[in-house]
């Protein structure tokens, strides 16, 4: 099962019947990533419900258009959501979206019931556009989405009494945690759940800082047992693995993660997600803010140069480190040395994954 069968067999009780729960938290992280500027309201005073948007949405849709996979999961989730009992009457509002080369966010409101509201913020998918930000978080904090994601929770619930769930997949995860550290007191006081849906962490400053601790208890950092985006940076081992059916970035995708009945299937952490995350810890160690800067700058630089569009393209092509070094050669000694390391660390995990594979094939 997954998100998709848990729609199916749970879509005909109320959240009344059935309370709200960690697989209900990936369905609503899932709309974050659907264009609904011409249709849901950017403040309060004209709510919808998702039946309604849903179904002016579909009149216009081309299910031929080019989306990312993240795009066409939330499109399908909003597909099979909108004609159910548990969803369909749920209210859609505060609809946010600012994407350009500097930043990407967007964001979009959820009424649960007449108390609770969920506050879903879109993430990056499989492409290098969307990634360079991520990145920036490894040298510079708050970034421009960060910010923005905090001002959204402030500007929306400030003047109301809702209680609060926040959540995200991808980058929307950090968004969520970090909206969560730096809310208003009148707001942070309401947030009863933060979900990090495999979202990257923090650095080590923020990490140990007073605003993560005010949050820690209430939040739920999720992960699938193959990942690599919700290790990056530094993060809380108290973490929740979830099988995936897909291995590494492939994991990434939410309708890849396993449920059980209206639960997560736990599972352990992959040998390639350890080797990954302790990899990135320590060669980010190395490294002051400032040569972090100057290598994701370099970095994504040669990323354009040699074509790279998504993650895709890395994974599905042996000779793309050859072509990526042999570019790396116009930096200085410096910034070279750290692009070939990172690339060393990157493809020694990626390597380390297609032996397990090979591995489990001999021994069946």
């Amino acid at each position: 099962m997954n998100i998709f069968s848990y729609i199916d067999k749970y879509g005909v009780y109320s959240f009344d019947e059935l309370e709200f729960n960690d697989v209900d938290n990936l369905i609503f992280s899932s709309l974050s990533y659907v264009d609904l500027g011409d249709y849901v309201s950017a403040n309060r005073f004209n709510k919808k419900t998702i039946s309604s948007v849903g179904k002016a949405f579909f009149e216009k849709f081309d299910s031929k258009s080019k989306n990312i996979i993240a795009t066409k999961t939330g499109i399908k989730v909003l597909e099979n959501i909108m004609n159910t009992r548990r969803f369909s009457s749920l209210m859609l509002y505060n609809y946010s979206y600012i994407g350009d080369d500097k930043q990407q966010f967007s964001a979009i409101t959820i009424d649960i019931n007449s108390k609770l509201s969920y506050v879903s913020y879109e993430g990056t998918d499989h492409l290098i556009s969307g990634w360079h930000e991520d990145f920036m978080m490894a040298y510079e904090f708050p970034v421009l989405s960060q910010r923005r994601a905090i001002d959204y929770l402030n500007r929306h619930f400030l003047f109301n009494n809702r209680d609060i769930i926040l959540g995200g997949h991808s980058k929307g995860g950090n968004l969520a945690m970090v909206a969560g550290m730096y809310a208003n007191f009148w707001v942070k006081d309401r947030i009863i759940k933060i979900y990090s849906n495999d979202g990257p962490g923090l650095r080590k400053k923020e990490i140990s800082s007073k605003y993560y601790l005010s949050i820690k208890e209430k939040l739920v950092h999720i992960i699938p047992n193959y990942s690599i985006v919700g290790l990056v940076l530094r993060h809380d081992d108290n973490y929740f693995v979830v099988r995936s059916y897909k291995k590494s970035i492939y994991s990434h995708s939410l309708d890849t993660w396993v449920v059980q009945d209206n639960k997560l299937e736990q599972a352990p952490l992959s040998s390639f997600s350890k080797i990954f995350d302790e990899s990135m810890i320590n060669w980010l160690d190395m490294y002051s803010d400032e040569e972090r800067r100057m290598f994701v700058d370099a970095l994504f630089l040669i990323f354009e140069q040699a074509g790279i569009v998504s993650l895709k393209d890395i994974l599905n092509n042996k000779k793309i480190i050859f072509k990526l070094i042999m570019k790396s050669n116009q930096f200085d000694k410096k910034t070279k040395s750290m692009i070939r390391d990172f690339l060393y660390v990157f493809f020694s995990c990626f390597k380390e994954i297609k032996s397990q594979e090979l591995l489990g094939r001999s021994n069946k």
